[in-house]
């Protein structure tokens, strides 16, 4: 009787060891496929937003060249009213601020600002 436990007693055992070397095994494929997927995702996010940046710039020089009151550019992303009611960031849109020089302000004017905005979507 001994001799049939002993004679399924190692089997046993290396089919659990086997098993359990599989699953650790694969956690740590899982969590190396997870880790690329996130460094993929970066990328991408990195690049779209140099390309946003380069398109705020073009607007930018293209608007430097109509007009000589042009200071500065940004990129931002603006609060939309879906974002605001479902209370989510991504649904924010990216937007290309370029910022003028009032041509009409004089110094000491209380009311009027010395530089305006507008805003451009992207």
């Amino acid at each position: 009787m001994i001799d049939k436990i002993n004679k399924i007693t190692l089997p046993a055992a290396v089919l659990i060891a086997s098993i359990i070397f599989s699953i650790i095994l694969g956690g740590f494929y899982y969590a190396v496929q997870v880790n690329k997927q996130k460094s993929i995702e970066r990328q991408h996010q990195k690049e779209y937003e140099a390309k946003k940046r380069k398109m705020c710039y073009e607007i930018y020089k293209g608007m430097a060249k109509m007009y000589n009151n042009v200071v500065d550019y940004r990129c931002e992303k603006e609060e939309t009213i879906a974002s605001l009611l479902s209370g989510k960031k991504d649904e924010r849109d990216d937007v290309c601020i370029i910022m003028y020089k009032n041509p009409k302000w004089k110094k000491g004017d209380p009311l009027k600002d010395q530089f305006f905005t507008r805003r451009y979507k992207l």
